[in-house]
């Protein structure tokens, strides 16, 4: 699920017009991050854990871990604690290997899960972000987010 899909395109808007309505959009830092309009966002459950993975066609990604996963519910990540889950942003380089990413452990994050069903997982999400290094001067912040994501069978 860590794995990271790139695009040829040079496209930062994203897409979403994939079929089945599963998309993946929110603001970062204020600018507007939509899944690829070529991969759905899609969900893995097992063992109480959620794990959703998202790439926009630039190949940015946007990756959430929801630990102790229990349905419909609220769930917050941060403060240093790798075991309350993540939101994870990855901003990609010039290159293929040139990339930052920014995660909500050393910040602070929530998502809201609204729906699920044996298909799909539809929610709600919003991080502080500090980029993941030692001492780390820069940050995201992810506000608007939502998906709706399809779950892979297992």
């Amino acid at each position: 699920m860590a794995t990271i899909l790139f695009s040829c395109s040079s496209d930062d808007s994203g897409g979403g017009s994939n079929s089945g309505g599963f998309s993946l959009t929110a603001k970062v830092n204020g600018a507007n991050y939509s899944n690829s309009n070529y991969f759905d966002p899609m969900a893995v459950i097992t063992n109480n854990i959620l794990v959703i993975q998202s790439s926009d066609n630039g190949g940015n990604s946007i990756q959430i871990q929801v630990m102790n996963y229990n349905g419909v519910g609220s769930y917050t990540s941060g403060n240093n604690n790798l075991m309350a889950g993540y939101i994870n942003y990855l901003k990609a380089g010039a290159t293929v290997g040139q990339f930052k990413t920014f995660t909500s452990v050393r910040g602070d994050g929530l998502v809201e899960i609204t729906e699920v069903t044996d298909t799909y997982v539809k929610g709600t999400f919003s991080a502080t972000a500090p980029e993941n290094v030692s001492n780390s001067t820069e940050s995201v912040e992810i506000t608007e987010g939502s998906f709706k994501a399809k779950i892979q069978a297992q």
